[in-house]
């Protein structure tokens, strides 16, 4: 299984500080997109967004989408309510990545009824990777254990310096 990352595009903010409405708005981000990268909207996989401020970018929330494309799914009203929620806390540029599977023959998977396991496998081990850079992360599916669950150097560190084996540990796990 193949993936590609796209990103990060730029959501645009209305006056008010939260997500631009309308069929038009984001009828123009779509179409921006598959400017880009033709067949993108209609891609399935998962997708993060984020906030940039300063000099880094924070993930606040990441889903999947298997059944639907990422252009029915990722400006959805439920996540437009997280994003806003998010955004209108604090400044920034909101942003929003697209991890799209692929074919063997490097097309674009399309969504389908069929059960796609490695996606939800995908979003699990994203979900985890944001958790680990913002503890704030909006997500609360899949969430629990990878809360909950420290493992020292991988998983929740806690705060002060790591032991000896610790550090062997990480250094067992991390590419050189």
């Amino acid at each position: 299984m193949k993936y590609s990352i796209h990103g990060p595009h730029k959501i645009k903010k209305s006056s008010n500080g939260l997500i631009e409405p309308g069929k038009d708005v984001l009828k123009g981000f779509w179409g921006n997109i598959d400017q880009k990268e033709p067949g993108l909207s209609s891609a399935c996989g998962c997708y993060l967004f984020a906030v940039k401020a300063g000099r880094g970018i924070k993930p606040w929330y990441i889903g999947m989408t298997t059944k639907r494309s990422f252009a029915e799914e990722c400006l959805g009203s439920h996540q437009r309510n997280i994003y806003d929620h998010v955004i209108a806390k604090r400044k920034g540029t909101a942003l929003l990545f697209l991890i799209a599977k692929r074919t063997n023959k490097d097309k674009f998977v399309k969504p389908s009824i069929k059960v796609q396991k490695d996606i939800s496998y995908l979003e699990t081990i994203l979900i985890g990777a944001g958790i680990e850079k913002n503890k704030e992360i909006q997500n609360i599916r899949k969430t629990k254990l990878l809360r909950t669950m420290i493992v020292p150097g991988l998983i929740n560190t806690p705060q002060g310096p790591p032991s000896l084996d610790e550090r062997e540990f990480v250094k067992a796990l991390i590419k050189d």
